[in-house]
């Protein structure tokens, strides 16, 4: 993959494995959270001021690379726990921000090798800090406001292994002769002076505007390997005088030097490299002084239009005139002119227009000769020959016609030809017959058949690369191709594959109309059985292709597949998206990019992507995420939604939840993407947030509010609203099955209810019994549990129902009657029915002696007994009498009007 964050300049070119870049940092701490502990280069800028403490990044032990830049203040061990740190770059954003470093800040750092401190001057910071970094190799320092180089090199004494230094954007650096540093040494009876070098072989000024340059000035430097002066606008002979003897290489791209006086720079410090592109030379000088040590030259991106190096640099290996305005090359203008020792000639994106027989012949050595991006038209039969060692040849975007039968002749070691983008039309059937080590071959011809040259290179090519309107790759015109292992097709048209290409592990299909096997047997991926990587990118002005309907699963064993815009694919039906995926059981990374796949909505649409690590989803409008479609994809490390709108919905409040409670997968930047309403963009997290689960947030909070006071309540009121919601419950229960007999209200099926105890039923069926109901007239119809209770019917529906079907209920009170549940229960009935229906309907009956203080815990039978006189069962005979003819008077009155007027 080819990503950049596009935000942390050159450190990004910096190798890595998983790299993290974390832009507008408020708190250090929360933005640490979403980074994976395997990160091994990570990348932070600051908006506020970020303190960084004693073992800030100590979780992630890996870390190889880091960039900090913003606000900061860096306390002692700010990067101590970090073994593996080899790169630490911090600066400045802007003049706005300021950086605090405190003494031991670099403490810890035992494996740092480069060190770039940017936007901070040397005034803020002692170098005394850079004590602990004893394994440290490069140091920059960048806009770091240095006038004299001695401020920097008095610290240098102490690090053995430092060998690069930068010094880059000062504005008005002066090179003393204060600034050459000395010792005094005794030898053989006598003192001496020495210059101290501090082994700095690579010394890097660039963007520094020079205002003096004195002599011996840089007398430290004496031995240079790389003197690097990038837009510094002087002069090179200022440095003649400067203390430096020997530069092997001179790189001094961007200083508008029209002419150059080439070999009296080279001969002055025995250069061997000079690196001298974008310049704006117009002309080179090499008259004066020796090239004779010069092994490579590079005059890039410069307006030459001729240069002559073939007796001037007997030496030369490499040459590099890419980027001029050559018309032509006329190294071996003539076979008297010697043998060059040239290894690599790259004359790319010049005007050359044709190439003639022997132009190469002086370049016996040439391996790598890059012609790419000219106007060549034609090439003579035998233009390369002498060119017996060459391995790389580059013609890339040319305007070649025709490839005749010598045109390669002699190229026995070629190994890597590139003829992409230029407009072939022939290709001669022994074209390619010489080419024996041929490995790469990238080609762009229209031709619809002829496919002899084919029979030549298919025994070596391991890299094949075609565009062609219309490509026919059947087995007998192709062949099987033992050793391809990458093949790139490009077409506007029908591709036809039927060639066995087995060994293919890397294929990319490109602008493809139709790609297929016309044999009976189908799909062509039937021959690519050891395919890993397919890259396929649709054709975006027709989108008929059906290749990849339910075709992939005839590649079991790819692990990396790249989808670019077959999104009309999928739109009108041409492509499955639900069935595109099924048999990739061993995909680790899917790349989609405008796929047309909006919709994932669809449980089993990754069913099979059961190892799939890595899920980037780049350029698509989103319309549904269901986040179930995660669930089959236990292996998920990882999801980067690239270029990616969603609809500014709540229907997305499930999938943020699951990327906020995830502890396996890393949704990355998650928190910057954006979402639309009305074609305006808003943050996709701060809207669900705002608009969707806040609005949740509070119904719950309501919810769960008013249920723990209901809890409260009906903790606290427990004995005085329960039952009068049970009786409520069983008593709307009764009036439904009273009101279907179509009953008067004042018709009551039975006169008495007796509540008792089991333990008193023995006197309630040998003396209430036979004294209400035998002994008359009047005789009452009396209702007993254990008699007159419906089997099989609920106990409280048979009270309540009994209760409400009795003009008079008769509660008999004992010591038992108290400690019964089902005894409490019933006289609470009939406590509730007497005060919902405002009449008297209730007689107590007290078996035992019992007195108040006994029913302390009965305060609703206290209470009953305040307001109503009760009827109390006597020892004696006449006073037996005396109770069961007061009870048959009260209870042949009407329940409506009866009052107990007896007392006890």
């Amino acid at each position: 993959m080819d990503l950049n964050f596009e935000e942390c300049e050159a450190f990004e070119d910096l190798d890595f494995s998983i790299g993290v870049y974390c832009g507008k940092v408020e708190s250090l701490h929360d933005a640490l959270k979403e980074v994976p502990l395997e990160t091994d280069w990570l990348c932070l800028k600051t908006y506020h001021k970020v303190t960084l403490e004693e073992g800030a990044f100590s979780l992630f032990t890996r870390l190889r690379s880091l960039y900090i830049a913003g606000n900061m203040e860096l306390l002692p061990g700010a990067f101590s726990g970090l073994p593996q740190l080899s790169i630490l770059w911090i600066g400045k954003q802007d003049e706005s921000n300021n950086i605090t470093f405190h003494e031991d800040a670099l403490y810890g750092l035992n494996s740092l090798q480069e060190l770039k401190i940017f936007g901070v001057n040397l005034s803020e910071f002692s170098t005394l800090m850079f004590e602990p970094l004893h394994l440290l190799e490069n140091l920059v320092l960048e806009q770091s406001g240095i006038n004299n180089l001695s401020e920097v090199t008095t610290s240098l004494k102490s690090f053995k292994h430092l060998h690069k230094l930068s010094i880059i954007g000062s504005i008005n650096l002066e090179f003393k002769q204060t600034d050459c540093l000395t010792t005094q040494y005794f030898a053989n009876h006598g003192g001496s002076l020495r210059f101290v070098d501090f082994n700095i072989s690579y010394l890097d000024l660039s963007q520094t505007k020079f205002s003096t340059v004195e002599d011996n000035s840089l007398c430290n430097f004496p031995h240079l390997q790389v003197f690097h002066l990038e837009k510094s606008g002087f002069e090179m002979e200022d440095f003649f005088k400067s203390g430096i003897k020997t530069i092997k290489t001179i790189s001094f791209p961007r200083n508008g030097v029209t002419v150059l006086d080439i070999c009296k720079l080279a001969s002055h410090f025995k250069t061997e490299e000079l690196l001298l592109g974008d310049n704006g030379v117009h002309r080179v000088v090499t008259s004066t002084g020796s090239c004779k040590h010069v092994t490579k030259l590079d005059l890039s991106f410069n307006y030459l239009t001729k240069i002559t190096v073939n007796q001037r640099f007997p030496n030369l290996l490499e040459l590099d005139l890419a980027s001029n305005e050559m018309l032509n090359l006329n190294i071996c203008a003539n076979e008297s002119v010697p043998v060059m020792k040239l290894v690599y000639l790259n004359v790319s994106f010049n005007y050359l227009l044709s190439l003639h027989k022997g132009q190469f012949a002086c370049l016996k050595d040439l391996k790598v000769l890059s012609l790419e991006n000219n106007k060549i038209n034609h090439i003579q039969d035998l233009a390369f020959d002498g060119l017996e060692k060459l391995q790389v040849l580059n013609l890339q975007y040319n305007s070649l016609f025709v490839i005749g039968e010598y045109t390669l002749e002699n190229l026995f070691v070629l190994t890597h030809l590139n003829l992409y983008g230029n407009m072939i039309q022939s290709i001669d059937g022994e074209a390619f017959k010489h080419l024996f080590s041929l490995v790469s071959l990238e080609l762009t011809y229209n031709i619809a058949t002829d496919f002899y040259w084919w029979q030549n290179i298919q025994e070596s090519v391991m890299y094949l690369s075609l565009k062609a309107d219309i490509l026919q790759l059947s087995a007998e015109e192709v062949g099987d191709f033992p050793f391809l292992e990458t093949f790139s097709v490009d077409s506007t048209n029908t591709v036809t594959s039927c060639s066995k290409f087995t060994g293919i592990k890397e294929l990319h299909l490109k602008n493809l109309l139709l790609f297929k096997c016309d044999e009976d047997w189908g799909s062509p991926f039937r021959n690519y059985t050891n395919l890993k990587k397919l890259y396929y990118t649709g054709n975006r002005e027709d989108f008929s292709d059906p290749t990849l309907s339910n075709t992939l699963k005839y590649v079991p064993q790819l692990n990396f597949l790249y989808l670019q815009d077959t999104d009309k694919m999928v739109k009108y039906g041409q492509l499955n998206a639900y069935e595109m995926f099924c048999g990739l059981s061993h995909l680790k990374f899917l790349h989609l990019k405008n796929s047309g796949i909006d919709y994932w909505d669809f449980k089993d649409l990754f069913n099979d992507l059961h190892e799939l690590e890595f899920l980037l989803v780049e350029n698509q409008n989103i319309q549904v995420i269901n986040e179930t479609v995660f669930e089959t994809m236990p292996n998920l490390k990882y999801i980067y939604f690239l270029q990616t709108t969603f609809p500014c919905s709540c229907k997305f409040t499930g999938m943020l939840s699951w990327v906020e409670s995830s502890e396996s997968v890393s949704i990355i930047d998650f928190s910057n993407q954006e979402c639309l309403i009305n074609n305006l963009k808003n943050n996709f997290v701060d809207f669900l947030h705002t608009s969707c689960l806040t609005n949740l947030d509070m119904i719950m909070f309501l919810l769960t509010f008013f249920g723990t006071l209901l809890f409260m309540v009906i903790s606290l009121f427990y004995e005085t609203i329960l039952w009068y919601i049970v009786y409520a419950v069983y008593t709307v229960k009764c009036w439904l099955n009273r009101r279907n007999h179509n009953r008067r209200r004042d018709h009551y099926e039975y006169d008495v209810f007796v509540s008792y105890s089991v333990q008193n039923e023995l006197w309630v069926v040998e003396q209430l019994l036979p004294s209400l109901e035998v002994n008359g007239p009047p005789f009452f119809k009396v209702c007993i549990h254990n008699r007159d209770f419906e089997v099989g019917r609920d106990i409280l529906e048979n009270i309540v129902d009994s209760i409400y079907n009795s003009r008079w209920t008769v509660c008999v009170v004992s010591h038992h009657y108290l400690q019964s549940n089902w005894c409490s229960l019933e006289m609470r009935m009939a406590t509730y029915r007497l005060l919902s229906e405002s009449k008297d309907s209730l007689i107590l009956v007290f078996l035992d002696k019992i007195n108040k203080e006994e029913l302390q815990y009965y305060h609703r039978l206290i209470k009953l007994l305040d307001k109503k006189t009760h009827l109390e069962w006597p020892d004696d005979k006449n006073g037996q009498e005396l109770f069961w003819a007061r009870l048959r008077e009260v209870i042949a009155k009407s329940g409506r009007d009866a009052t107990m007027a007896y007392g006890s």
